[in-house]
């Protein structure tokens, strides 16, 4: 009998690698523009706030942003992983600007970024906790994020100004390691 080939690998060959390259940094910069821009409902950044920003990490186990990239070398999916500096709070970081690209989702590269940031932050001395925030009403983010052991701990109403009249909710995410 036949094993069935799974989906996820009949349509990418995926790598998923520590973004630090200037050439991986400014296709990051595209994707993330183009994730703020179109899918705006999931962000608490505007396309404006990351005019002339620094690329917020670096290539450490406490600072770090990972890119899926696949056979084209085409960034199809990112995630960040900061920890705190201050001595108190160092047992705590922070995943963020986590994004999957429209042609990928459905696939488990959402998954396979999230299991990988933790892993290597793991990999950090004295990690006890990672949390994140999440637009309350994204049920696809907070399933994913439930089924791989983080729980709410936070709901903020109006939390996140999107225009002049619409606010949205936040909820914040633990995962205790």
């Amino acid at each position: 009998m036949k094993e069935p080939t799974s989906k996820w690998i009949i349509r990418y060959k995926m790598e998923i690698r520590v973004i630090k390259q200037e050439e991986d940094i400014k296709t990051y910069y595209q994707l993330l523009h183009k994730a703020i821009t179109e899918e705006a409902q999931f962000f608490r950044v505007s396309p404006t706030d990351i005019v002339g920003e620094t690329f917020p990490t670096e290539d450490t186990f406490d600072s770090f942003t990972l890119g899926a990239f696949d056979e084209n070398d085409d960034l199809l999916g990112t995630v960040g992983f900061k920890r705190e500096s201050i001595l108190k709070l160092r047992h705590k970081g922070l995943i963020f600007r986590m994004y999957v690209a429209p042609e990928a989702k459905g696939l488990g590269l959402g998954r396979k970024l999230l299991q990988a940031a933790v892993e290597r932050a793991k990999q950090g001395e004295g990690l006890k906790q990672i949390v994140l925030t999440l637009i309350a009403d994204n049920h696809r983010a907070k399933n994913l994020y439930l089924s791989e052991g983080f729980e709410v701990f936070s709901f903020e109403k109006n939390a996140i100004r999107m225009s002049e009249e619409l606010f949205v909710d936040e909820n914040a995410m633990v995962k205790y390691l």
